[in-house]
């Protein structure tokens, strides 16, 4: 599996799976998954709020949706952090391999993921890419790349230290 910086914002980034970095509701207004609604359209959100209708999310998971205008096949919503906006390297880790689960059963080759946490959570980003890191090196067979997508571009290279080297 090859692991890769994009920079930029995560709805352009070029891959089958883009993921979002998000809370328990799905919520979509802020972040990634404000930019995944905005150019993926009204139906995303909309698959959004039937998950949460049929289950409570935990923190750690993941949910599988249209992807709306976006040229890819799913949107994964990873949440990220629990309801307290808290978050953890364990759940930043189950985040990674739930949606690389996922993307792998939508038969998606790449996946194109955030700095999970360090949005709302306010999870110290390098903290965040190492446990990025830890939990790809067990990434399951069949991903055969993972962009990690830098929104900032003055942060690429300390993601590039942690992540690649």
């Amino acid at each position: 599996m090859r692991v890769s910086i994009f920079v930029g914002d995560i709805a352009g980034a070029p891959a089958d799976a883009l993921c979002t970095s998000t809370n328990p509701r799905l919520s979509l207004m802020m972040g990634t998954g404000a930019s995944i609604r905005e150019k993926g359209g009204w139906d995303v959100l909309r698959a959004c709020e039937a998950h949460v209708k049929q289950q409570p999310l935990r923190a750690g998971s993941a949910v599988r949706t249209t992807a709306g205008a976006l040229p890819c096949k799913a949107i994964i919503h990873c949440v990220a952090s629990n309801e307290a906006h808290l978050t953890s390297p364990a759940i930043i880790q189950a985040c990674v391999k739930n949606a690389l689960q996922l993307a792998r059963e939508a038969d998606c080759r790449s996946v194109a993921m955030p700095v999970f946490g360090t949005g709302h959570a306010r999870f110290k980003f390098d903290q965040a890419l190492i446990a990025i890191r830890d939990a790809l090196s067990s990434a399951p067979e069949g991903i055969e790349e993972v962009l990690v997508v830098i929104y900032d571009p003055a942060r690429a290279e300390e993601a590039e230290r942690l992540l690649l080297s």
